[in-house]
C-alpha cells in the first residue's frame, strides 16, 4: 500500500516496536547489494545478503512501513489468493510447483520463528486463519484448496456451515476452512522489528532516499538519490513501483488497486466473547475484498473499497459498520472509529514475480494483497538466487526478463472502476444462496 492518508494510521498508534531511526542519502555511498525498497520483501532480502557477509544499503523513497507492508490488515495467510496447491503443480510442474507450495503453506510458520527469533513487539497472534464461504457457489472450490493443503500434510480444517457459525460468531457463510499456522499481526510494528533485526545485522537503512535513475558504470550500478549517489555491485529491487521511473518499464509490472480500512473501537466482552473466540483472522471469497480480524485494542479491523473516493473516510466507516452489522446482527455500531487508505500492486494471475532485468540487477515481488507472509519468503529466497545459494531452478517461479501488465492503461482503469460490478456478482450470488436456503 501506497501511503494515501494520514501518516498517524490505526497500526502505527498501536505500535509497541520503536521506529527506526531516519538517516538518509545525504553523500555518495559504495556498496556491494544496494536493495531498492524497504518493505517486507526488501528487509528479508537484506537481512539474508548481510548474513552472507554483504556489505547492503536499504533504500526507501519514503519512511519504513509507510507503504504496502505496514499499512495492510496484518494477515499471515499460508494460502495463495486464487490458486489451489494443485493448480500451482500443475502450471508449474511437479518440481518448481512443490517448492513454490512448500514456501506458502509453510510462509506462516516463517513469521513466527522471525517474531521469537528477533522478540519482535509485533502482536502477533497464531491462532489461525479461516476462509469463508461467502455463497454456495464458492464451497467446492474451497472444499478443493482444502483438499490440497492438507493432502501435502499442512494443518488444515474443513469447516461445514455449523463449524463456521461456531467459528466466527455469524450464520452468514457456508463454510470453508482453516488454515491452523496462519494469523495476524501489527503490519507497522513488523516491520520497524524486521528494520532494528537488519540493522542489528549491519544492514545500513537509508529512509527518504527514491532512487531517481539508474546506470551501468564499469561494471557497477550507479543509483542517483536526491542527496547522492550510491555505487553498487548487484542490485535488488524489492519495491511498490507505480510511480517509479529509474528503470524503463518499471512502473508497469503491476497495476495500483486502492483499498481502504477500518478499525472499530473496542468490543465490548460480550461481543468478543461471541465474535471469533479462537481468536482468528478470517477472509471470505467474496470477490469485493472482504477480511477481518482483532487488533490489539478489540477492536475488529476490516477492509473494503470504493469506487469514488469522495468523503471517503466517512463513508468507509459507515460501509464497514453496516456490513458488520449484516456479518453480526445487533452489534451496536453505527459509524467504526479509524479509518486509512493505501494501494495494492496486483497482477491479473495474483502470483508474485522474479525478474532478472539487466546483469546484476534482479526484481522480487508483487504479492496482489497476499504478502505479509509470502513477501518475508520471497524476499530471502531472492537473496539467495541472487548469492548463487538457490539455483534458479529450485526459484518456486521461473525468472523472466521484465514482465509488464498487457494493457496496462486499461488495466488501471479497470481496477479503479471494477467495484460495482464486482459488488453486483457478489450481492447476486448471496441472494441464491438464500434463496436455496
Amino acid at each position: 500500500m501506497i501511503n494515501t492518508s494520514s501518516t498517524m494510521f490505526h497500526w502505527r498508534m498501536l505500535s509497541r516496536e520503536p521506529e527506526y531511526p531516519l538517516t538518509v542519502v545525504d553523500t555518495d555511498i559504495e556498496t556491494d547489494v544496494a536493495v531498492i525498497g524497504a518493505g517486507l520483501t526488501g528487509l528479508a532480502a537484506a537481512l539474508r545478503f548481510a548474513r552472507a557477509g554483504a556489505r547492503v544499503l536499504l533504500l526507501d523513497a519514503g519512511r519504513i512501513g509507510q507503504a504496502a507492508s505496514g499499512r495492510n490488515n496484518g494477515q499471515v495467510i499460508p494460502h495463495y489468493g486464487s490458486h489451489t496447491p494443485q493448480d500451482i503443480e500443475a502450471q508449474f510442474g511437479p518440481h518448481r510447483g512443490a517448492i513454490f507450495n512448500r514456501m506458502v503453506g509453510g510462509a506462516a510458520d516463517g513469521v513466527a520463528r522471525l517474531v521469537r527469533d528477533h522478540d519482535l513487539a509485533c502482536d502477533f497472534v497464531q491462532k489461525g486463519w479461516i476462509q469463508a464461504c461467502h455463497a454456495t457457489s464458492s464451497v467446492a472450490r474451497v472444499r478443493a484448496v482444502y483438499d490440497g493443503w492438507k493432502e501435502r500434510g499442512y494443518q488444515a480444517e474443513w469447516l461445514d456451515r455449523g463449524a463456521m457459525t461456531d467459528h466466527i460468531g455469524s450464520s452468514v457463510f457456508y463454510g470453508g476452512w482453516k488454515a491452523g499456522s496462519g494469523g495476524y499481526l501489527n503490519p507497522y510494528a513488523f516491520c520497524q522489528g524486521m528494520a532494528r533485526a537488519a540493522g542489528a545485522a549491519g544492514v545500513d537503512i537509508r529512509q527518504n532516499s527514491a532512487v531517481l535513475d539508474m546506470e551501468r558504470v564499469d561494471r557497477r550500478w550507479l543509483l542517483t538519490c536526491p542527496g547522492g549517489k550510491v555505487f553498487a555491485r548487484e542490485v535488488m529491487v524489492a519495491a511498490n513501483l507505480p510511480q517509479s521511473a529509474f528503470w524503463p518499464g518499471i512502473d508497469k509490472v503491476s497495476v495500483p488497486v486502492r483499498v481502504y480500512q477500518v478499525s472499530t473501537g473496542r468490543l465490548e466482552p460480550d461481543w468478543q466473547a461471541r465474535i471469533l473466540p479462537g481468536r482468528e483472522g478470517v477472509s471470505d471469497t467474496s470477490r469485493v475484498i472482504c477480511a477481518f480480524r482483532y487488533d490489539s485494542d478489540g477492536g475488529l479491523a476490516m477492509v473494503g473499497q470504493h469506487t469514488l473516493w469522495h468523503d471517503a473516510a466517512n463513508r468507509g466507516r459507515r460501509a464497514v459498520a453496516a456490513r458488520l452489522r449484516r456479518v453480526f446482527p445487533g452489534l451496536p455500531l453505527q459509524m467504526a472509529d479509524r479509518y486509512w487508505e493505501g494501494t495494492i500492486a496486483a497482477v491479473v494471475d495474483r502470483l508474485p514475480r522474479l525478474m532478472a532485468l539487466a546483469p546484476g540487477l534482479n526484481f522480487a515481488g508483487i504479492y496482489s494483497g497476499r504478502g505479509v507472509a509470502l513477501s518475508v519468503a520471497w524476499g530471502d529466497m531472492a537473496a539467495g538466487l541472487a548469492l548463487g545459494d538457490v539455483a534458479e531452478r529450485d526459484a518456486p517461479v521461473p525468472v523472466t526478463r521484465l514482465r509488464t501488465v498487457p494493457f496496462h492503461a486499461f488495466g488501471v482503469q479497470y481496477a479503479r472502476y471494477m467495484h460495482p460490478r464486482l459488488r453486483a456478482q457478489d450481492r447476486r450470488e448471496v441472494a441464491q444462496s438464500e434463496n436455496r436456503g
